[in-house]
């Protein structure tokens, strides 16, 4: 980082820092909310009546901390969506801080008010708070859970079986996922999303869920684009829940000791989407099974010292045995299609292991008569990672023009056959890839509205892998690219790699809040990161900032300035090349991010609704070039680039229907790059025409021209994109529920393969798709005496889900396929078609 950016961000923070410098006279009460069975309540809403001011929320223990004025009587509120208010009356001193413990009674008749929406809630981070009970209720083929992220402003994803996503124009590989925080990795291998299977989370363990689309704060790790921070439950009491459907199965059960010092959750999921991949252009056997199991356990040494262990082993393994593919593509006046006849298999198999143990230690004490809070984690983890995915197939295909007038795509109608030949596919790779882990992390309250938080990570890794790739093609009796004297192969890529690495990582950040002379609220976050990695032997340097300004105004609104620094060293597939090497050389990519927002929460209809609109503009200072293939994100680590991405996020959620959440998002982007030194050459014949192959006859090259390439759209670079959750029930039938999922996007830049991306300036469909989801909930209606099987369920759901409900052929990517004279054609790979799954949810 040169000397210039540091004086840019400092002059940044001091303007933050003036901003913020009016103070007034606070006092805070803290405490813990629970329920008439002694049950804590989380996200409880905490404010003062007849005030627009900042409000509280209980945490998943049901403790909160809120400051109010002093020197005058205060109403105070707590409220939740299916308990009766508490109200009352307080008056404090300057600086005086008051323990208040609150009892809630649940009321009766709102059995959905566990899907109400939070809408007043502030964040002062650039995060943005997820309900993880939702995921079980949006219907997507994938099952996963980050299905909840795909609506999401800035977010879209194509692969429907799989878990990438890409978030404001960066790869699938810059975004950070934590669980408890330890970050959690991708797999290194999977072509495909119907090879991936699970991701690490599980939804029926969560607790939390916090997502960042980016400017997030110092304390989270090297990334580029975005944050996903999980917490799992503590659990208070003996719960279990099971679900089962056409693609899979799953159990939970939870609990703890009677003192409650020992808590324990487990969970266990089978996956199979074979019923989904038989819909697919390719026929054949498909083979999908994908397991996994997790267990978190907490114990409470004494009032102070927590131990907790988090294990987690997954078995994915894939087999397909291709049989044939049937294929239209092209346009209406120039239709063409694909008959091919597969022999040979692809067998691939992932196994993750993953374990942590931690001591915590949570203290409160007082000093000078003001309560300070120390809490520190000691975390060693260690995670594994064994990856093969070996395939021998060979195609045998035709390609047929078909007669537009017959109005009909068969292949009995089709007109002539244009190009025949062959392929052979070839892959053994392997991969054993292990990360041991140190951390250290602390945050401490010094006052009542200021706080220091601080890290430091060694990180040890090792990764051997083994790569042998190749492809051949035949046209028509010639392999190509055609040499009369041997024979050529196509996306050789051939090595054995080991690499021994260190890194060294460290943070500290303070957050600290002012109050103006019209109340007027000032939270404003600063800190610095720095990574070390002992490979490129770079030592980065990452300031960031974040200023919120909660005017005293009738409307309920908060806006955000961020700006930081980011970086993100390579790990395994940034230094892999197309040959199949190691580029050990690649330097850590950089990107300064600016980011401007507003949230407004407000009430129409009676009900609660959240706007979040969000402007940003993403200096990409140096990256790595990169093409998407369906999920891989294939690098080209020796080259570097330059660009920037800029764009609107908007959101509304809040409650449409009485009770239920449900948001509508929408998101503009443009993402361009320059890579550096990029140049190409077009061949000119003696009649000086540029020779194009497939159409131009005299194809003997006479002259070569270079020419440098310009500004190139990224791969991720789709410029508009909607996300729709609705969610609503029958009056007549208040226990159906409707649940609808609704993706668009504009198209991606694709282009024929090769090891560059110069020519990926063509671009894809656009991608519609609607998922429905009706629930019926069979037991579990509050309010009627529980008879039959309702003494021993909380809750049974019975769901039919219909998926790409409008039959849309969305595209995932092109198969690229050559004839004799050099012509290419993009052979479009589609998702999958309408599907219908059936579901059972029980709760114990």
């Amino acid at each position: 980082m040169t000397i210039s950016r540091i004086k840019t961000f400092f002059a940044f923070a001091f303007v933050f820092g003036f901003c913020a410098s009016a103070s007034a006279q606070q006092a805070a009460i803290h405490g813990i909310v629970k329920d008439s069975l002694g049950q804590p309540v989380q996200l409880v809403f905490i404010g003062l009546m007849g005030e627009s001011t900042l409000p509280g929320f209980t945490d998943s223990t049901g403790a909160y901390t809120y400051y109010l004025p002093a020197g005058k009587e205060e109403e105070i509120f707590f409220t939740h969506t299916g308990y009766s208010s508490v109200h009352f009356k307080l008056k404090m001193k300057e600086g005086e801080t008051r323990e208040i413990n609150i009892s809630m009674h649940m009321t009766m008749g709102s059995r959905l008010d566990t899907f109400q929406v939070v809408a007043s809630r502030h964040d002062a981070q650039e995060i943005i708070q997820l309900n993880p009970k939702l995921v079980n209720f949006i219907p997507s083929p994938s099952g996963d859970f980050n299905a909840i992220l795909m609506t999401q402003p800035g977010v879209f994803s194509r692969t429907e079986l799989g878990s990438e996503y890409s978030v404001r124009g960066g790869s699938y590989d810059e975004n950070l996922v934590y669980v408890n925080g330890i970050e959690v990795y991708r797999p290194l291998l999977v072509r495909q999303g119907e090879q991936e299977g699970l991701s690490f989370v599980n939804p029926d363990m969560v607790s939390s869920v916090s997502f960042s689309a980016g400017g997030f704060e110092a304390k989270y790790g090297d990334k580029l684009s975005s944050v996903l921070d999980v917490t799992y439950k503590k659990p208070k009491e003996f719960e279990a829940t099971a679900s089962a459907s056409l693609l899979g199965e799953s159990l939970h059960m939870e609990g703890s000791d009677k003192s409650d010092r020992f808590t324990w959750i487990f969970g266990i999921r089978h996956k199979s989407n074979q019923y989904l991949l038989k819909g697919l252009d390719i026929q054949g056997d498909y083979k999908p099974e994908f397991t996994d199991a997790q267990l978190y356990m907490t114990y409470a040494l004494n009032d102070h010292w927590e131990l907790d262990v988090l294990g987690y082993y997954s078995n994915n393994n894939y087999i397909f045995d291709p049989q044939s593919e049937l294929a239209s593509f092209g346009t209406v006046s120039q239709a063409y299609q694909l008959q091919v006849y597969f022999q040979g298999q692809e067998e691939d198999s992932y196994q993750t292991a993953m374990g942590a143990i931690s001591l915590v230690y949570d203290r409160n004490f007082y000093r000078n008569d003001k309560k300070h809070k120390l809490k520190m984690n000691f975390t060693i983890s260690a995670y594994n990672d064994q990856e093969a995915q070996n395939y021998d197939i060979i195609g045998q295909y035709l390609i047929s023009e078909l007669n537009s007038n017959l109005g009909s795509s068969t292949f009995a109608q089709a007109a002539y056959g244009v190009g025949v030949g062959a392929y052979v596919e070839h892959a053994r790779d392997n991969i054993n890839a292990n990360v041991l882990s140190f951390q250290y992390s602390g945050t401490y309250d010094y006052s009542a509205k200021s706080k220091v938080i601080w890290g430091a990570t060694f990180q040890h890794e090792s990764f051997m892998s083994q790569t042998s790739q190749w492809n051949l093609s035949d046209s028509a009796g010639y392999s190509q690219p055609y040499s009369p004297y041997s024979l050529q192969l196509q996306n050789v890529a051939k090595g054995y790699d080991t690499l021994e690495s260190n890194r060294l990582m460290g943070y500290v950040e303070n957050i600290s809040r002012w109050t103006a002379l019209d109340t007027s609220t000032f939270i404003f976050t600063a800190g610095v990161r720095a990574n070390y990695w002992d490979v490129n032997r770079e030592l980065v340097i990452s300031p960031r900032a974040t200023l919120a300004y909660k005017p005293h105004w009738k409307n309920d609104i908060m806006f955000r300035l961020s700006s930081g620094l980011y970086y993100q060293p390579p790990f395994y597939r940034e230094m892999l090349q197309p040959d199949g090497s190691l580029f050990t050389s690649v330097k850590d990519q950089e990107s300064i991010h600016f980011v401007a927002g507003a949230d407004w929460n407000f009430k129409a209809w009676g009900q609660p609704f959240k706007w979040i609109t969000e402007a940003y503009y993403k200096d990409l200072v140096s990256v790595e070039p990169y093409e998407l293939s369906n999920v891989v994100v294939n690098y080209f680590p020796s080259q570097t680039a330059s660009g920037h991405i800029e764009g609107l996020d908007m959101k509304i959620n809040g409650n449409f229907v009485k009770g239920l959440e449900s948001w509508f998002s929408l998101s503009l982007m443009q993402a361009s790059y320059q890579i550096k030194d990029a140049s190409y050459y077009v061949d000119y014949n003696s009649y000086g025409q540029q020779i194009i192959p497939g159409v131009t006859a005299n194809t003997t090259v006479a002259d070569s021209i270079k020419h440098n390439v310009g500004t190139l759209p990224m791969p991720t670079d789709e410029r508009l994109t909607v996300g729709f959750f609705f969610q609503d029930y029958l009056p007549s039938y208040p226990n159906l529920k409707v649940n609808l999922n609704l993706l668009f996007g504009t198209g991606l830049p694709f282009g024929p393969p090769g090891n560059n991306v110069y020519g990926d300036t063509l671009r894809s469909t656009f991608y519609k798709r609607v998922d429905l989801g009706l629930s019926y909930l069979v037991i579990g209606h509050r309010g009627k005496t529980k008879i039959g099987l309702g003494k021993y369920f909380k809750s049974l759901w019975m769901g039919l889900e219909v998926f790409n409900l409008l039959q849309v052929n969305n595209v995932i990517s092109y198969n690229w396929i050559e004839d004799i004279n050099g012509r290419k054609y993009a052979i479009p790979n589609y998702l999958t078609a309408r599907e219908v799954n059936v579901k059972l949810m029980l709760e114990l």
